[in-house]
């Protein structure tokens, strides 16, 4: 009796407000409950799709890891000091000097006889020095440096990318037996020797990589 006085006495706008939130509180309560379900949905979908991204990133991973174990696993362990450390450079120049210098009227000066002696010998040959061995179960690699730089033009560049690239490039073509090689650096500088014939220092560093 007291609680139904104590209403009467309530105004009566404020009385047909508090009915109507009264009446409200089921659909807001409902409305909240259906947003946080949704957001958990759009949160759970949301994670879904990054698990199968990341799925498909380790299998097309895998694949690949699969793709150059098999490339590279019965690789030559001599690959480079047959294929690169073999290599000549500058042979229309070495032809040249060699032509001069079997003219029976030529005069030979000390410039054209170093020159060719350069060209001809170790000094202008790739010559690597290894270091930083690192074994695991699973593959053996190690640093492959070269211990000075070399002269060499457009043709030769071709030729050294296509052994270590693994690329066919122009008319060289790629040795067999190609362990997994990785470009660490590479530099490349024109020298003007000869204005007829463009030159160029070559230095590099590489990463052989051999799968047992």
């Amino acid at each position: 009796m007291d609680l139904f006085n104590s209403i009467k006495k309530i105004p009566q706008g404020q009385l047909l407000g508090c009915l109507v939130l009264i009446g409200l509180l089921p659909v807001l309560v409902t409305a909240y409950l259906f947003w946080s379900d949704l957001d958990y949905i759009n949160s759970f979908e949301y994670n879904l799709e990054n698990v199968e991204e990341l799925a498909m990133r380790v299998e097309k991973k895998q694949i690949s890891n699969k793709a150059t174990l098999n490339e590279h696993r019965n690789a030559d362990h001599f690959y480079i000091d047959k294929q690169l450390e073999t290599l000549t450079f500058l042979e229309p120049e070495v032809e040249s000097l060699k032509k001069t210098a079997e003219n029976p009227h030529f005069i030979e000066d000390e410039p054209t006889r170093k020159r060719l002696n350069f060209l001809t010998g170790k000094q202008n040959h790739l010559t690597f020095s290894e270091s930083n061995v690192q074994s695991t179960p699973f593959f053996q690699e190690v640093t492959e440096t070269l211990l000075y730089p070399v002269e060499i033009n457009l043709q030769d560049l071709q030729k050294i990318l296509t052994v270590v690239e693994g690329r066919d490039l122009g008319v060289f073509k790629t040795p067999d037996g190609r362990p997994q090689l990785l470009i660490l650096d590479f530099k490349i500088e024109k020298k003007n020797i000869r204005e007829e014939n463009q030159v160029f220092d070559l230095n590099m560093k590489l990463l052989k990589r051999e799968y047992p």
